[in-house]
Parts: C-alpha cells; sequence; structure tokens
C-alpha cells in the first residue's frame, strides 16, 4: 500500500479484490480432495471443471457486454450474488451431474466480475486524471488478492478438517458479503461520451464490435494468445497439484492450505517483482513471455523429482513466474482497450484465457488417468517451453522488422 497514492478507488478496489479473493479461497486446497471423497475420480474432476471453463468462454462476451452497457457497479454485484449460490448447491450436493450445473452457475456468476472491476479503476482513474496510477496499482491488486487468499485458504483449510464440504460454505457467506460491499460501494464512473455510446450502442452491436476490434488488433490478439497457452500448460498443475502432495506426502487439508498460503506469497512477489524486470528487459512484449520459460522449466522439474524439498521448491518457484505476467500483461493490454468497451474487451482475453484452460482440462485430464500425473506435469512444461520459445522469436523478428522499417 505505501507505493501506491491512496484514494477512494484505489483503495475500494483493492478492498473489493482482497474480499473477493477471500470469499473465493475457501475451497481452493481442498476442491479436489472433496470431489474425490465425493467419488469422483481425476477425469471427472477435470470435466466438471471444464464444464466451468467452457461456459466461461460463452458467457464472456455477454456479460462483458453488460457491464459496458448497464454499468460495472451492477456487474459485480450480480457476478458475486449468483457465485454465492453455486457455493450453496456445492456445499449440500454429492452428484456428479449436481457438481456441473454448480459450475455453470458459478461460471456464469465469474464472467459478470472478470473484466468489470480493472474497467472500472481504469476509467475511473483516467476520469479523475490519475491513469498513471494504474500500473502500481496493478502490482498491488497481487498483494491484495494474497491476503485474501492466505487467509482464505487458512479458514478453510480448518473448516475442511472438520468436514470437506464446510470450505463451501464459507465462500458462500463470504461472497455474499462481497456483492453487499460492492453494492454500497463501487460507484459508477463515466465520462459523457461512454454515457453517449452506452446509450446509441446496442449490447448486441457492443459484442461485435468489441470482437472485431479484438481480433483486429495484433497487439492484443499476440497477448491474448499466449494467455492461452500459459492456460492450457499450467491446467494440470492447478488441478493436480493438492492431489499429488496429499497422496506423495500424505498432507492434510490444514498441510494444503499452508501450501496455498505458500502459492499466494509466491504469486505475490512475482508481481511484485514485475517492475524490475521490465525495467531490466525494456521490451514489455519480452517481459511477459520471458519468466515463462523458468516456469515452464520448474513444471519439468517437479516431474521429475521426489524429494519434498525440491518438490516444494521447483513448484514454488513456477507460481513465482505466473505472478509476474498478470500485472504487465494487465497494464499493456489496458493501453490499446477503448474506455466505452474495456469491459467487453477484458471479457473477450478473459474468453481466450479460459479456453485455452478448457482445452488443457480436457486433455490433461485424460493424460493423468492413462499416464499419471508426473507426465502429464512433463508433458505441459515441455509444451510450455517450446511455445515460449516460438513466442520469444517472434517477437524479436517484429522488434527487427519495426527497427528495419524506421531506419529505411
Amino acid at each position: 500500500m505505501k507505493t501506491v497514492k491512496i484514494n477512494p478507488i484505489t483503495l475500494i478496489y483493492l478492498l473489493f479484490n482482497g474480499l473477493f479473493s477471500f470469499a473465493l479461497s475457501f475451497f481452493f486446497a481442498t476442491y479436489a480432495p472433496f470431489l474425490i471423497e465425493k467419488g469422483m475420480n481425476l477425469w471427472q474432476i477435470n470435466i466438471i471443471n471444464a464444464f466451468f471453463m467452457i461456459f466461461i468462454v460463452l458467457a464472456e462476451m455477454p456479460t462483458g457486454g453488460f457491464a459496458d452497457k448497464f454499468g460495472r457497479h451492477h456487474s459485480l454485484t450480480f457476478g458475486c450474488f449468483i457465485l454465492s449460490s453455486s457455493f450453496i448447491i456445492y456445499y449440500f450436493s454429492d452428484s456428479f451431474v449436481i457438481f456441473i450445473l454448480a459450475e455453470v452457475i458459478g461460471a456464469i456468476g465469474q464472467t459478470f466480475i472478470s473484466g468489470a472491476a480493472e474497467a472500472w479503476l481504469v476509467d475511473s482513474l483516467n476520469i479523475r486524471k490519475e491513469g498513471e496510477l494504474k500500473e502500481k496499482v496493478f502490482r498491488q491488486e497481487m498483494i491484495s488478492k494474497s491476503i485474501g487468499v492466505i487467509m482464505g485458504c487458512v479458514a478453510g483449510g480448518f473448516l475442511g478438517n472438520i468436514n470437506l464440504s464446510l470450505p463451501w460454505l464459507g465462500s458462500a457467506f463470504f461472497m455474499f458479503l462481497t456483492g453487499i460491499f460492492s453494492w454500497f460501494f463501487i460507484k459508477e464512473n463515466y465520462t459523457l461520451e461512454m454515457a453517449s455510446h452506452r446509450q446509441a450502442c446496442s449490447l448486441i452491436n457492443q459484442i461485435k464490435e468489441t470482437w472485431h476490434h479484438g481480433i483486429k488488433n495484433e497487439q492484443l490478439l499476440y497477448v491474448m494468445s499466449f494467455g492461452a497457452v500459459i492456460a492450457f500448460s499450467v491446467q494440470p498443475i492447478n488441478m493436480q497439484w493438492a492431489i499429488l502432495f496429499k497422496d506423495a506426502y500424505n498432507f492434510s487439508s490444514l498441510n494444503l492450505s499452508f501450501i496455498f498460503v505458500a502459492i499466494s506469497l509466491s504469486l505475490a512477489l512475482g508481481g511484485k517483482f514485475s517492475k524490475k524486470l521490465k525495467k531490466l528487459i525494456k521490451n514489455e512484449k519480452l517481459a511477459l513471455i520471458a519468466p515463462q520459460l523458468i516456469t515452464a522449466l520448474a513444471i519439468i522439474i517437479c516431474s521429475q523429482v521426489t524429494g519434498l524439498f525440491l518438490m516444494t521448491g521447483a513448484f514454488l518457484l513456477h507460481e513465482f513466474c505466473r505472478g509476474i505476467f498478470n500485472p504487465l500483461k494487465q497494464n499493456y493490454l489496458n493501453k490499446f482497450l477503448q474506455p466505452e468497451k474495456r469491459a467487453t474487451l477484458l471479457s473477450l482475453e478473459s474468453m481466450f484465457v479460459k479456453l485455452g484452460a478448457f482445452s488443457g482440462l480436457i486433455i490433461s485430464g485424460f493424460l493423468a488417468e492413462a499416464l499419471g500425473i508426473k507426465w502429464t506435469w512433463l508433458l505441459s512444461g515441455a509444451f510450455l517451453a517450446i511455445l515460449s520459445i516460438i513466442f520469444i522469436v517472434k517477437t524479436k523478428k517484429s522488434d527487427l522488422t519495426k527497427t528495419t522499417i524506421t531506419i529505411k
């Protein structure tokens, strides 16, 4: 908080993200063990989560358009209440089909939120002539989220030791409170131009215009595509780390929650380090992509070692490098987004990421059942390494071409 000028916009944004992350994280460490306790196998777990991803892909653009058309304030509030209802369903459920229903409802709730808070922040800061603060706030957002995740995950770990269903109840209660916070404290800010666009442009046209703008913009498409590559590659780790630590090292629900605390701290440190890396590399695209080579290497190491110390170290290193990516990506993307379409465009970016995650879930679930978790991680790490190298080479060629044209 020391590096950010505190004003009502930045403070409310950081508080909302902290509260949202706290509410969402109660079940993070117990998600897979809960489903296994309910009789699901690795393939079924991935299929359940795949429904979440595919419905996010389907709902992102309409709900992003809703946020731009009818207000980010309403979108955030509705999203929290819908998510809360999905957690209640999870709490009472023990059926594969009902788990899928809960994921579908949760996906719709998530899409009302993704992009809306970030769009609200950037446009509100720009209206106050404080747009230069956004890069600092995006780094502080990682810390705000990490604090929320740490608190929620530890609380969920204690509840999970009593009953693996209880973390869902905790998430439902606090997500509902986050919706109340959004309703009372997030006030809509927009210019006359944005207000005029809202009135003149229908929701369907809003989505069409945004889709064409996002797909035709080379800079946006480049970053969105690489975000999808990362999501595809790390999805096996997201879904299977708790199972691996539980089975290989006999971790309890509380132990798993402490691992997730370490994950959150690693992500926050990575976000903090992103500023130094950007200055060091002096090329935003390369600063986004280059650290993911280390992410890939760390995943490969995780797949090959058995000792708890080496395994945990490599695992947290991969989280640290992933933490570098988001603040740089957020700052880079928002340079190319039009204010009246910002939430819709950010939803388009989220759609790319979730499509990558969906593909990763389907493939990694099959591979984990057929080959085991370690082999799945090895293949994921190798895929990310190869694609990162391809993107780096493409970036350098693009920069070289621009330099040649400038000289001519």
